[in-house]
């Protein structure tokens, strides 16, 4: 059964996001400790700003708290008038490769340090379609270039309706010479498709910038060089795989382009086409580690 619930977006609006058994990140497996969230969540407010639960819930600041918890970050609600922890991941993506999706972190270090360096952490009312960016570098001159840009081609401006499902392996087809893909290096030696890990990481750490849940992703065997421990997806045809559904009532594009310095992964909600305009200054392209 299907359940909409309404999620805070960074164009100013508000939006419907369905939310379906699974899909649904929870702070017990993501956080080091409820506590965490204390510092952003007042009971008051809560209360006041989400008529949907004084029927449901009541002023029992307690269970107020434990909602925020567990399902009111994920829904863009707000504990206090100060704090919006979407806003703040999306505004501060510098912070990403350091917390990955350990929310409570992002928390701590607004409580600590974020406020006091006037780091946004409201939204803001700009309209602006891509709610998830990340960027990462890689060698052109290398036989894993191929494969990247292979996979980055089938990927790139599909349209993802309301409810359906993104699986990385099939949109970028077997990784066999017949579909373009080279030999190229891999964790575990040479292999048709070598490099192709590198876009569905990029998309991985795209989707955590959106606070967009994984229905399926698996991390590598061992370290890899161009993107931060926790925002990898490694890619194994008939075995591991990335997938996501559109849990929005519009439709969700994903956009994967490569230029000079790398390819960067971007997530646009209700757009069917690239954006014209640069994302907002208070949104630039994370740095990461060059490929080695």
């Amino acid at each position: 059964m299907k359940r909409y619930i309404k999620v805070l977006l960074f164009a100013g609006s508000i939006t419907c996001m369905t939310l379906r058994s699974g899909l649904l990140f929870t702070a017990h497996a993501a956080g080091t400790g409820n506590e965490s969230f204390r510092p952003v969540f007042d009971a008051e407010y809560y209360f006041n700003q989400n008529p949907d639960l004084q029927d449901t819930i009541g002023a029992d600041p307690e269970n107020l708290f434990a909602h925020f918890v567990n399902m009111g970050i994920w829904e863009g609600r707000s504990g206090n008038e100060e704090f919006n922890l979407k806003a703040y991941m999306y505004y501060n993506p510098d912070l990403l490769d350091t917390y990955n999706t350990n929310w409570a972190a992002y928390c701590r270090h607004y409580d600590t340090a974020g406020r006091s360096e006037g780091r946004l952490c409201l939204p803001q009312p700009e309209e602006n379609p891509v709610i998830g960016i990340y960027h990462t570098d890689y060698n052109k001159t290398l036989p894993r270039a191929e494969n990247i840009q292979q996979a980055a081609s089938r990927i790139n401006g599909l349209v993802l309706q309301p409810g359906e499902t993104f699986s990385f392996s099939q949109t970028v087809l077997s990784r066999i010479p017949e579909n373009g893909y080279v030999m190229a290096p891999a964790i575990g030696g040479m292999e048709y498709g070598g490099g192709i890990c590198q876009v569905s990481s990029t998309l991985y750490a795209a989707m955590c910038h959106a606070m967009l849940p994984a229905a399926e992703r698996y991390p590598h065997s061992s370290r890899i060089s161009y993107i931060p421990r926790g925002l990898d997806a490694t890619i194994s045809e008939g075995r591991k795989d990335l997938k996501f559904m559109n849990p929005y009532d519009k439709p969700l594009t994903i956009q994967i382009t490569l230029d000079e310095t790398g390819l960067t992964a971007s997530l646009l909600l209700d757009t069917e086409q690239a954006p014209t305009d640069d994302p907002p200054e208070e949104n630039p392209v994370p740095d990461t580690q060059s490929i080695q």
